[in-house]
């Protein structure tokens, strides 16, 4: 199926790179296969986690899917203030996930969130490589203006097994940690209660 937007033919068999207007692009960061893994700016270097797919998902509105992880754009805990973060999930039925496309200036576009009514932009306005994505009010900004180029035929960039290996020690080894640090969080409420418990007595 086609739809039109702003100056860009959207074809869900296609897949686009989403540049702010010096030309960087939006990717998932460290090409990480993880849900929760961050969404930021970054140079195109003709890489599979840097294009995206546009699927319908409703009465002009699309999930925005990512060609190397096969996750999809979404709104960190589904939240819809200003400032949220954008990070990429698992496909799921929620709002959380689905965008529109407006049309912006000079045939760009902007890209609301379907949940928030608030647009994807860059974080304190940065538009260097590691800004990140979050939705915020509609504003007058580049920050907020989005050009779609269709890079469905073009040679695209996959990281090497030995990447990959490497990229899923480092998740590993920091799951591992996250999971420590939870452990010992509960470990002290544990010992707080006890103490409360102890004193009333």
């Amino acid at each position: 199926m086609k739809k039109k937007s702003s100056e860009t033919l959207i074809r869900e068999d296609r897949f686009y790179t989403i540049a702010a207007r010096n030309g960087k692009v939006l990717e998932v960061a460290d090409y990480n296969t993880e849900n929760g893994a961050a969404i930021q700016l970054w140079d195109y270097a003709g890489a599979e986690w840097q294009q995206w797919s546009f699927v319908i998902a409703g009465d002009e509105v699309y999930r925005i899917r990512n060609r190397f992880t096969g996750k999809v754009i979404d709104l960190c805990m589904g939240g819809t203030t200003n400032g949220t973060w954008l990070h990429q999930w698992t496909q799921t039925t929620g709002k959380s996930q689905m965008f529109a496309l407006e049309e912006a200036n000079d045939g760009g576009i902007r890209i609301r969130s379907a949940l928030a009514g608030k647009y994807i932009d860059l974080y304190q306005m940065f538009l260097g490589n590691g800004a990140r994505a979050q939705i915020w009010d509609i504003a007058d900004s580049e920050n907020q203006e989005w050009f779609l180029k269709d890079v469905t035929d073009k040679t695209a960039i996959r990281p090497s097994e030995a990447q990959m290996e490497k990229k899923l020690k480092a998740q590993t080894v920091q799951a591992e940690k996250d999971q420590k640090k939870e452990s010992k969080k509960e470990a002290k409420k544990g010992s707080k209660s006890a103490k409360g418990h102890a004193a009333k007595k």
